[in-house]
């Protein structure tokens, strides 16, 4: 584990990615942290190079030169404490998604217990399920056994039994297990995480520890409805670590860098999320979103109590495929506002996998990519709403719950050439309700920043505070259908001054001028019976409003947004909807 730094020191966080490599320097300036620059160049763990050091090292030198300051020492990766002449930093933080998901085969006694745990368990990783079983699998042992051995999976992942509880159960699974494990030549095996009824530990290790490693983690299912993830997720990260280490070229050359732990980028930016949501509202809550290459990550956390779901299925590069086994080619084309034909759509989506790191060259290409990054996004969501804590609270079915922040990141969004693009593709893929801050790591912090904090907390709240994040605004997105007229009446109070009094209308987009760190008060009255958090109907003041890049934003599309089927009128109401935000 890393030594906490001290407060006033330097420090360097890296994160390497499928896609890119990012370095990003932090120093005291004025007494407080700051983000002061970052070295970003693509990853090197694929061809032609195979090691992600080199796309650290190439990372490094472009900070380097950036802040004119001497990081890298002679001996290559070697990083030099830091001294009054300018040279090195006092401590090194790291985090990483690259390389491929980590194969995975879970097994649960029950589907709707045990096994819905497990899945919840590796769905935290950069793993990959590629197959199942349970107590009531329809299919023939002999089957079970078979699907075993054709997955080849890195890890079994196992549970069952609440603690003193079935017993026979769960070892007819593990009797399963060892079959497989004998079929499988021993170079290839599968290693053992099993998180169920602890009393079995020594029996599962007689039976299978002489095929291969057996690992134990607290049950997950204490009890029938107790559910306990992590502890084991660490033990699962571990596991995995080890997985990837000997895949990925570099990454123990890498853990070591750093000198401590090396965190997934998805638990680190768990951690960011986690850390927001203990300073708002509990009931409401933060929501984080990374739309990665190859990964996408939802965390969402209430007072501290965190949920984290990474998709190695979706992205918007390399697994950009994964998007579109799920979905019908007219979920993209309604966010797209270009008369362009399927053919022409789904020729530039399959070839995107292919060159992940391509840019757009046309505006439509942009428009198919943008509205790409929205789909992937939506599909994460939408499949991570079951997985959040008890206390989320929805204000309609397949709506996501009230948050108080959402925060986003992910080069597709933060880099797109107009911000009003970034904002436009967070409310369209997330559809947030109530009021809600959004949030846009424009700098690709949150992984790295998560990381950091475990060297140096304070680093991380202080950065969390600075103009490195940006706060796009404050949005106000009534749930309900209006039945004509305007929906909501909005006031601003700033510096004790009444504004004129607003009225909104169903089905756009309006802004309220509120510039970027001003405070004001806001009161909101629902003119319909249309939910703003407060209830059907019910209206209030909103306190200590901050003004963001787009000051205040009314989003009256209704829930879930509903887009013009026929091309011109769909054309007509995207173009008014982003022309909206740059008024």
């Amino acid at each position: 584990m890393n030594e906490p730094v001290q407060h006033g020191q330097s420090l360097i966080a890296i994160d390497v990615g499928s896609a890119n490599t990012r370095a990003h320097f932090f120093d005291v300036v004025e007494g407080r942290y700051r983000f002061l620059a970052t070295g970003e160049v693509p990853s090197t763990g694929g061809a032609p190079a195979f090691d992600i050091n080199l796309g650290v090292l190439e990372a490094l030198n472009r900070l380097q030169e950036l802040i004119g300051r001497t990081l890298v020492s002679s001996e290559g990766l070697h990083i030099s404490p830091d001294n009054e002449g300018g040279v090195g930093a006092n401590a090194v933080s790291a985090s990483f998604s690259a390389g491929q998901p980590v194969k995975l085969v879970t097994v649960g006694l029950l589907e709707g217990v045990s096994l819905d745990s497990v899945n919840k368990l590796a769905g935290s990783n950069y793993c990959q399920v590629v197959g199942s079983f349970n107590l009531n699998d329809r299919r023939k042992p002999e089957a079970i056994i078979d699907s075993i051995c054709q997955s080849l999976p890195d890890i079994i992942l196992m549970a069952g039994g609440t603690n003193r509880g079935a017993s026979r159960s769960v070892v007819r699974l593990a009797n399963y297990i060892a079959l497989a494990l004998k079929l499988i030549p021993e170079s290839s095996r599968p290693q053992v995480l099993f998180a169920g009824n602890e009393s079995l530990a020594e029996e599962l290790d007689q039976l299978l520890g002489a095929l291969t490693g057996v690992h134990h983690a607290p049950n997950i299912r204490p009890s029938l409805d107790q559910e306990n993830l992590t502890p084991a997720e660490q033990k699962l990260r571990e596991l995995a670590f080890d997985v990837q280490a000997k895949r990925l070229t570099g990454l123990q050359e890498f853990r070591g860098l750093a000198e401590g732990e090396l965190y997934p980028s998805a638990a680190a930016l768990g951690r960011i999320v986690r850390f927001f949501s203990t300073v708002v509202d509990p009931p409401k809550g933060v929501l984080g979103v990374d739309l990665g290459a190859a990964h996408t990550t939802v965390a969402a956390a209430f007072g501290g109590d965190q949920r984290l779901r990474v998709f190695s299925d979706l992205g918007i590069g390399g697994s950009l495929s994964g998007m579109l086994a799920e979905t019908h080619l007219s979920q993209i084309m309604r966010w797209i506002p270009y008369d362009l034909s399927d053919e022409a759509v789904l020729d530039y989506l399959h070839n995107k996998p292919l060159f992940p790191n391509s840019l757009p060259t046309s505006l439509e290409e942009l428009a198919i990519e943008q509205a790409a990054a929205r789909q992937v996004m939506r599909l994460a969501i939408g499949k991570s709403l079951a997985l959040l804590p008890p206390d989320a609270i929805y204000p309609l079915p397949g709506t996501v719950p009230w948050f108080d922040r959402v925060l986003v990141s992910g080069a597709a969004v933060s880099r797109a050439p107009r911000l009003e693009q970034s904002l436009m593709m967070i409310l369209d893929a997330l559809q947030p309700v109530g009021i809600a801050t959004i949030i846009l790591d424009q700098n690709n912090l949150g992984a790295s920043l998560g990381a950091a904090a475990g060297l140096d907390a304070l680093l991380a709240v202080q950065v969390l505070e600075s103009n490195a994040f940006m706060n796009l605004g404050t949005v106000i997105s009534p749930v309900g259908r209006g039945r004509g007229g305007p929906l909501l009446r909005i006031q601003v109070v700033r510096n004790g001054q009444k504004e004129p009094v607003v009225d909104v209308h169903e089905g756009g987009l309006r802004v309220i001028p509120l510039p970027q760190g001003q405070v004001a008060d806001l009161y909101v009255q629902p003119l319909q019976n249309v939910n703003i958090g407060l209830g059907p109907g019910r209206g209030g003041w909103v306190r200590r409003v901050v003004g963001g890049a787009f000051g205040l934003v009314i989003d009256a599309r209704g829930r879930p947004i509903q887009v013009p089927s026929a091309f011109n009128q769909r054309r007509e109401a995207l173009l008014a909807w982003q022309e909206a935000l740059r008024s």
